[in-house]
């Protein structure tokens, strides 16, 4: 490691102020800067990452030169090509973006002891204790920033923010992009506010933006401003919230997240063991490109979609007690139709599909059952229509309860003298994942998926996830 930026345990000293300090960084285009790193040849250029190349494709990312010509993320690739006819497209790639993340990651984990995977390409640093005050901090994060340029790739840049809470270090980020670092103190908080628009915030949207503006609030300054008291009335205990934020006061829970130590197993670069908290829900979803009614296309999909989500269950080390299948479905014109069966227990948007809840009697993992009841789901909800969108979505997560059960159904065959039906599925579901582990995800699969296009249900990764990531720190 360079004797520029060492450990956090060297660097340490007990005469630090412990006052709050908190730094957001925020990878700047981060899908499209990392696929310009990997090829030279799409540098400078106008760039868009889709989740599928196709016209009704949407942009995910867009690079920095796309946004100045006036491109933004959410645009479908026909849109996009009118405003930047010069534009090129390229699908995302899951695999590329984690490996990046996990090498950048690991950096800041060298920076203090409490680091916050927000997003994929975004994470939350609690820097109190660490550094002497922020001029110390920003240095820190400038030699990180160059270090991730020089040992990482030269074309990737990021934002920084520094202030006394999450809420305002995030604000700070968003102030200079691309490649910017911004503090906000007690001293220049009013003039930064003063600055920043309603919306600008996050968490403030248009419903609310309105709302405010009945108050006479029309900037952050505003808001901070406003009695405190009146601010509840109107928007009740938020309305708290957005009021101590504001005056620079920690009201957000800090989710710490572990790094392991290089030739350890052990998370943090402390050495101690942290679990990451586990999302309320796992899900996969899948955008059909041409509308398509052939079971042996839709059920194939649906399996694929119902395998990655449990792939994703069994690797956070949880279970699922429900499941919730979602289907769009349009009638021979194209238009969204909605008749859901009596027995749904919950729906989508009205008009636009149908979706149905599965309860289990015991908590699930493995991709039998799983697959068992999305088929069972989709049998109940699809005639043969065409479908545009599937979608499979597991809830409730539990971990391992532990508790001995006594098996009332009969013996599997997989079962060896002595074992258990439910201690043969466990076998048989690491057994699988270590194999698609060493082999690749379809090294093994359903019958039923025999021959489906790599096109279908492809891997995806969404930018509030950081599943996947493996962030590995030296102990040197």
């Amino acid at each position: 490691m360079p004797s520029s930026l060492k450990r956090p345990d060297v660097v340490r000293s007990t005469t630090y102020d412990v006052r709050p300090l908190f730094a957001h960084v925020d990878m700047n285009s981060y899908f499209a800067s990392v696929e310009q790193q990997a090829n030279p040849g799409l540098r400078g250029r106008p760039l868009g990452v889709c989740a599928y190349l196709h016209k009704a494709g949407c942009v995910i990312a867009a690079s920095v030169e796309a946004k100045k010509c006036g491109v933004k993320v959410g645009m479908s690739m026909e849109v996009a090509k009118q405003v930047c006819p010069q534009m090129r497209f390229i699908q995302n790639d899951p695999a590329k973006y984690r490996t990046v993340s996990s090498r950048v990651f690991s950096l800041f984990h060298e920076l203090t002891d409490k680091v916050e995977h927000y997003s994929i390409d975004e994470v939350f640093l609690d820097l109190a204790g660490w550094y002497r005050d922020e001029a110390e901090a920003a240095w820190a994060l400038c030699r990180a920033r160059k270090r991730i340029q020089s040992e990482v790739g030269e074309w990737l840049t990021c934002s920084a923010g520094i202030a006394p809470s999450k809420f305002l270090a995030k604000l700070a980020s968003e102030m200079q992009k691309p490649n910017g670092l911004t503090i906000i103190n007690q001293e220049n908080l009013d003039e930064m506010l003063a600055t920043r628009e309603l919306e600008d915030a996050c968490g403030i949207g248009k419903r609310i933006r309105r709302r405010l503006n009945l108050l006479g609030i029309y900037n952050l300054l505003d808001l901070k401003n406003y009695p405190v008291g009146n601010l509840i009335r109107a928007l009740g205990v938020a309305g708290y919230y957005w009021h101590e934020r504001l005056n620079a006061r920690e009201t957000d829970r800090f989710e710490q997240s572990g790094a392991v130590a290089e030739g350890s197993t052990r998370y943090d670069v402390r050495g101690t063991m942290y679990a990451s908290s586990a999302p309320k829900s796992v899900g996969h979803s899948f955008c059909v490109p041409r509308r398509a009614n052939d079971k042996n296309l839709i059920l194939p999909i649906l399996i694929r979609l119902t395998e990655r989500a449990g792939r994703r269950l069994r690797s956070l080390g949880h279970y699922a007690r429900a499941m919730v299948v979602q289907i769009e479905i349009v009638d021979e014109k194209g238009r969204r139709t909605w008749d859901p069966p009596a027995s749904q227990a919950i729906a989508l948007r009205a008009g636009v599909g149908r979706g149905t809840t599965i309860k289990f009697a015991d908590p699930v993992n493995d991709p039998f059952s799983l697959v068992h009841a999305a088929c069972e789901a989709l049998s109940q909800m699809w005639h043969g229509e065409s479908v545009t969108f599937l979608a499979i979505t597991l809830t409730e997560l539990v971990p391992p309860l532990h508790q001995l059960s006594f098996p009332l159904r009969k013996k599997s065959p997989l079962c060896i003298k002595g074992d258990t039906p439910q201690n043969a599925e466990l076998g048989v579901c690491s057994a699988i994942d270590q194999i698609r582990d060493r082999h690749g995800e379809e090294s093994i699969i359903f019958a039923s998926m025999l021959g489906l296009s790599s096109d279908y249900a492809p891997d995806r990764i969404g930018f509030r996830k950081t599943q996947g990531l493996t962030v590995r720190v030296s102990e040197d």
